[in-house]
C-alpha cells in the first residue's frame, strides 16, 4: 500500500506527520511525499528524511488536489491513504487496523477520526458521506474507472466528489479510528459549504427546495453555533 503526504511550507506539520508514520506497527507500505515547491525549510527537512521516504517530488502545482493526483500517479501500492502534512495516525496500530479490514471484495475502508484541538472523536457517516480522506483507505484502481481528483482554482471538495462517485462500491467500516486532524481548513469556509450543496444537488442527494432552504438558513446556523454555543 502507499501512504501519500502532501506538503507546502509547513515544516512543523511535516515533522509531525513523519514522526507519526514512523510509529506505526505496520511497515509494509511506501511513503510518498509531494512538496509544492516549498520556499521555507520544509524542503531541507524533506531531504534530511529522504532515507525514510520511498519517493518524493518537489515542484509547483495548482493546489492540493493536483498534488494528490501526482501522488496517485507515483504510487505502487494497491491501496492508497492520504495523510497530509500535520495529520497523524490515531495510534501505533491505526494503519494495521485499517489494512486488516481490507479483503478481496472490499474497495474502501473508512473510519472515524480525532480532532487535534480537543481530542474529540468524530464519527464517520457513510449515508451522509461524512468522511475524511485521512481516515479512508481505498484501492488505487478506482481512479482508473472514476478518474482522478478534480483540479481547479478555488475547488475544495474534490475528495467529496470522488467519494460520491465511488459510493456504490463496497465500503467497510473500521471501528478503529485512523487519523488525527485539525478542525480548521477549507471545509470550514462558506465557499466549501456552497460547493458541497451544489454537488449534492447534482448527485441527486438533495432536492432543489432542500438546498435552497439550507443555504437560506445556514448563516443563522453558523451564527448560533459560533456566538451562542461557542462552537466552530
Amino acid at each position: 500500500m502507499s501512504v501519500i503526504m502532501v506538503v507546502r511550507n509547513d515544516p512543523i506539520g511535516f515533522v509531525r506527520t513523519m514522526a507519526s508514520v514512523a510509529t506505526q506497527d505496520y511497515c509494509n507500505f511506501q511513503l510518498i511525499v509531494i512538496d509544492g515547491a516549498s520556499t521555507d525549510n520544509t524542503l531541507e527537512l524533506l531531504r534530511q528524511n529522504v532515507s525514510r521516504i520511498s519517493l518524493w517530488l518537489s515542484e509547483t502545482d495548482i493546489g492540493i488536489y493536483h498534488a494528490m493526483n501526482k501522488g496517485v500517479a507515483m504510487a505502487d501500492g494497491e491501496w492508497l491513504l492520504f495523510m497530509n502534512a500535520g495529520d497523524e495516525f490515531a495510534d501505533v496500530g491505526a494503519l494495521s487496523a485499517a489494512v486488516a479490514a481490507t479483503a478481496l471484495e472490499v474497495d474502501v475502508v473508512y473510519s472515524d477520526w480525532i480532532y487535534r484541538e480537543d481530542r474529540k472523536l468524530a464519527k464517520a457517516d457513510l449515508a451522509r458521506m461524512n468522511v475524511r480522506h485521512q481516515s479512508v483507505l481505498y484501492r488505487k484502481s478506482l481512479h482508473e474507472v472514476y478518474g482522478l481528483y478534480l483540479v481547479g482554482r478555488g475547488v475544495t471538495i474534490s475528495d467529496f466528489i470522488f467519494f460520491l462517485s465511488i459510493a456504490g462500491k463496497q465500503w467497510v467500516y473500521c471501528a478503529h479510528p485512523i487519523s488525527i486532524c485539525d478542525r480548521a481548513g477549507a471545509s470550514g469556509q462558506p465557499n466549501h459549504f456552497h460547493q458541497r450543496m451544489a454537488v449534492e444537488l447534482l448527485f441527486g442527494r438533495r432536492s432543489r427546495i432542500a438546498v435552497a432552504a439550507i443555504l437560506l438558513l445556514h448563516p443563522l446556523y453558523r451564527f448560533v453555533k459560533c456566538n451562542v454555543l461557542g462552537q466552530r
